[in-house]
């Protein structure tokens, strides 16, 4: 049986109380970051144990609060430029997450569910893409795809309970993005491109969407030109999200030039680097060492044998892409979270 929450405070008072007392806000807590001034607090995500009771209306928070409370979280804090990025990270997951918590006990609608999920998504995958280069203590890319991969799939069947005749413009503008964003986050998933094969006209005939479905039959067909070209096209997000198969693409490519340029020939690395879409010949030239692709003495040519090539080893590590940066420039963040322009 679900409960319905009455409470319009970010954080019920119980918890608010027992919080100051304990002395447990976070730094985002504490009013213009003074040490021992509460200022705006925020309910924290808290794990459910059995034999605890129900909770009751008064520590649950209206579906407006919710909204409020994301709006904050993805409108002020993620803008605060006191502390690194991946401890504005820490506190808006643990807070959205006690949000998403709050979805399922109150058994929301559908309408609301997806009005609620969306943001997290999109804050989600920004974060994956700007954290991408911390170290595991820093950032847990790992539980991040986690929670972005449940958040996605959870939206995807509150679509699917909703026609799309029942839908305003803006709505299915924001879920085209988000299946967009469904699929190239499981570029080569089976299930992903056939959940893309049976969308909605409304839905295929976005332009976003149309290029992510584009992208992913390519992947399929093993087009990977056409796949790094369609990534880098994509708007913001969906491009940053993208560019985490990158090292896993240009592994692909640089592997089948050794088996089809395998001779005594050498391939202009102007061409590779087209191809791999690297800023620079000197990032093209760190993966060619890795892999054991051999480089000319004039930095002009490259030279691909499959026998030295060196299939056995990982992707390299994804990493912050200039043309992703560029677009994520020219975008004021919280308008892009928030989905009120994309």
């Amino acid at each position: 049986m679900s409960v319905q929450g009455v409470c319009e405070d970010f954080c019920p008072q119980s918890e608010a109380k027992l919080r100051i007392r304990e002395k447990l806000l976070h730094f985002y807590e504490y009013k213009n970051g003074q040490k021992n001034v509460p200022g705006i607090l925020v309910k924290s995500f808290a794990r459910s144990a059995a034999g605890l009771k129900v909770p009751k209306g008064k520590d649950l928070r209206t579906i407006k609060c919710l909204h409020k409370t994301t709006e904050y979280l993805l409108n002020e804090v993620i803008l605060d430029k006191r502390k690194p990025f991946c401890y504005i990270y820490d506190f808006i997951f643990d807070r959205l997450r006690a949000i998403r918590q709050e979805v399922v006990i109150q058994n929301l609608e559908d309408k609301q569910i997806i009005k609620l999920l969306e943001p997290m998504i999109m804050f989600l995958a920004f974060s994956r893409y700007k954290l991408c280069e911390e170290t595991i203590g820093n950032f847990d890319e790992k539980i991040c795809e986690l929670h972005l991969q449940e958040c996605l799939k959870r939206v995807l069947v509150s679509y699917d309970n909703i026609a799309c005749n029942e839908m305003i413009d803006d709505e299915i503008k924001n879920r085209a993005f988000v299946e967009a964003l469904y699929q190239i986050f499981n570029l080569g998933s089976i299930e992903a491109l056939n959940r893309c094969v049976l969308a909605p006209q409304e839905i295929k005939s976005n332009a976003v969407f149309a290029l992510s479905f584009k992208i992913c039959l390519s992947y399929f067909q093993g087009n990977l030109y056409r796949v790094l070209m369609g990534l880098q096209n994509l708007p913001h997000i969906l491009c940053a999200i993208g560019s985490l198969k990158m090292q896993m693409l240009r592994k692909k490519l640089l592997e089948m030039f050794s088996y089809a340029y395998h001779s005594k020939f050498s391939v202009p690395a102007n061409f590779v680097l087209n191809l791999t879409a690297h800023a620079n010949k000197e990032e093209l030239f760190k993966d060619c060492e890795y892999f054991k692709v051999n480089i000319a003495t004039d930095n002009k040519n490259l030279y691909f044998q499959k026998g030295y090539f060196r299939h056995e080893l990982p992707a390299l590590k994804c990493k912050h892409e200039q043309f992703v940066d560029i677009k994520l420039e020219k975008i004021y963040l919280p308008e892009i979270l928030l989905l009120k322009k994309l």
